[in-house]
């Protein structure tokens, strides 16, 4: 199917199939350590959700190109975990648009699969027929110190989150892209969507002296393309917490900005776990 051809319900794009990397060892985030994950009853290191995220994007953007990232919505779900080495396969499939309640002509339902066939991502992707509604620009604010504790309480004392602010090369782009399998010259001038995602994890790592932590979830809405070299400042703030089966949880919301606001972001993730899972 070409990216110039309108697919009808049911078309599927075609699949990408990548073997994972979990690229995240050196990370903050203890869950991508062997050690650690397997006393908290996984089989070893995760591979970040964002990274299974940017996989997942493959023939989605290869069919859509830049124009799913200047104005795309994208719902990510973590189902399963993925490991070191193991081949998966992402495919997207047109889906009605018809009671969804999306504003959109099109849409696609995505899955990411392990060499089992088990869904360990699942997504939903549209393109709105409405241009998006302005969002304001959010203030600066400085990074804690120390860290906000990892707490309810601490962390319901005040919303406002410490803002990063990044500038992606065109060589760390390039490198970036190549560490994914990804080969779309579209990267070659503007951010992977695994890079901009994973910006939100620094939100955290940066923010919260936080312990092993699992990314759950995103809810993701584009309103403009980051290009390399292209400075970009990211905010955070927190929207909610709630405990869900002894878990402690988090929402966040992050926005970035270049120029004026570009992408928004409803970050989910389990912050403190009561125990393996």
């Amino acid at each position: 199917m070409s990216a110039s051809t309108h697919p009808t319900t049911g078309d599927t794009l075609p699949q990408w199939r990548v073997v994972a990397r979990n690229d995240a060892i050196d990370s903050n985030n203890p869950m991508h350590d062997d050690a650690t994950a397997r006393q908290l009853g996984f089989n070893g290191g995760l591979v970040p959700g964002v990274t299974l995220y940017g996989y997942l994007t493959r023939p989605l953007i290869a069919h859509l190109g830049k124009a799913f990232l200047e104005h795309g919505r994208f719902e990510v779900r973590f189902r399963r975990p993925v490991y070191e080495g193991e081949e998966v396969t992402a495919t997207a499939r047109a889906a009605t648009a018809e009671g969804s309640g999306h504003d959109a002509s099109a849409e696609f339902e995505l899955t990411l699969c392990n060499p089992a066939g088990e869904i360990c991502v699942q997504g939903r992707a549209w393109v709105p027929d409405s241009p998006a509604p302005i969002i304001p620009v959010p203030s600066v604010h400085p990074m804690p110190t120390p860290k906000v504790p990892a707490t309810p309480a601490a962390l319901g004392a005040d919303p406002r989150l410490g803002t990063l602010r990044e500038c992606l090369s065109t060589e760390e782009g390039r490198v970036f892209a190549a560490g994914l399998g990804d080969d779309l010259a579209l990267y070659r001038i503007i951010a992977h969507p695994s890079w901009l995602l994973r910006q939100a994890n620094l939100v955290v790592d940066y923010n919260i002296a936080v312990g092993p932590w699992i990314h759950v979830a995103s809810d993701i809405e584009h309103f403009g393309a980051v290009g390399l070299g292209e400075p970009v400042s990211i905010h955070g703030r927190v929207l909610t917490l709630y405990e869900r089966k002894g878990n402690d949880w988090l929402d966040l919301e992050v926005v970035y900005v270049t120029s004026r606001p570009v992408m928004r972001v409803r970050h989910s993730l389990i912050y403190r776990l009561a125990g393996p899972i």
